[in-house]
């Protein structure tokens, strides 16, 4: 089993919307895969017509130490959801605490789920560092736009995960163009060789409660999640 996390560079950058169709896009390419939404905010289920902050997750289910796996939502056989659950603010900072002070917990997690998944995918959050810490991942990876902020934001976050993958990537800028050929230059080991484009897509896709590749397959965002898909099982096979 491969696990892997994407977490944005910085907010609204469209990591959950990618995570959902990447996961997608592998289980399309025959993969048994679960997401994990790692964020409280529970976007992640949006994507799979799941409930906003629905009260049962693994979060939920952690702190009141009950068994965390029985949350998952089977979206088809194959490919699942486990969400986070609702927390209030003081019970969310003592979830960080106890990830912080048990930093192999997902990796016990992960161990026990070898055997029924290829892949595991975490939605990782902003500003909680036990939940974006306690997940060891052989693939993590930061999602960023071709952006001034971005492009700030970006060196100083590379030594904590060493790839990144440009979205929402618009060719008629010239400013994005330019930014991106900076990242090709100074970057090059690190920057995923895949760029995902902007598309309407993307967005009327969360509207319908899917993910991209489901509510339009021959879009061009489709198109470039399963490149992605398929670069991260070669990347994955490098690592098995």
């Amino acid at each position: 089993m491969i696990s892997m996390s994407l977490r944005g560079v910085r907010g609204g950058v469209g990591t959950s919307s990618t995570l959902a169709a990447l996961g997608h896009a592998l289980h399309e390419l025959g993969q048994k895969v679960l997401l994990v939404d790692m964020c409280p905010e529970n976007s992640l289920g949006l994507h799979f017509n799941m409930d906003l902050a629905p009260r049962e997750g693994w979060a939920r289910a952690t702190l009141d130490r009950q068994p965390w796996h029985e949350h998952a939502w089977v979206v088809e056989p194959g490919l699942c959801v486990l969400p986070y659950g609702q927390l209030k603010p003081s019970e969310l900072f003592a979830l960080d605490a106890l990830l912080i002070e048990q930093p192999k917990l997902w990796s016990q997690r992960q161990a026990a789920l070898a055997n029924a998944f290829d892949w595991i995918l975490f939605d990782l959050p902003q500003r909680l560092p036990g939940h974006m810490t306690n997940p060891h991942c052989a693939l993590s990876m930061m999602v960023t736009n071709a952006d001034a902020a971005c492009h700030v934001l970006l060196q100083p976050q590379l030594t904590q995960t060493p790839l990144f993958l440009v979205n929402r990537f618009d060719a008629a800028s010239q400013l994005q163009r330019d930014l991106l050929l900076i990242w090709q230059q100074r970057y090059a080991h690190a920057l995923v060789p895949v760029n995902l484009h902007a598309d309407e897509a993307m967005a009327e896709a969360l509207a319908r409660s899917e993910p991209a590749g489901r509510y339009a397959p021959s879009s061009l965002i489709a198109l470039d999640i399963i490149s992605l898909a398929s670069w991260c099982l070669l990347r994955g096979r490098r690592l098995e």
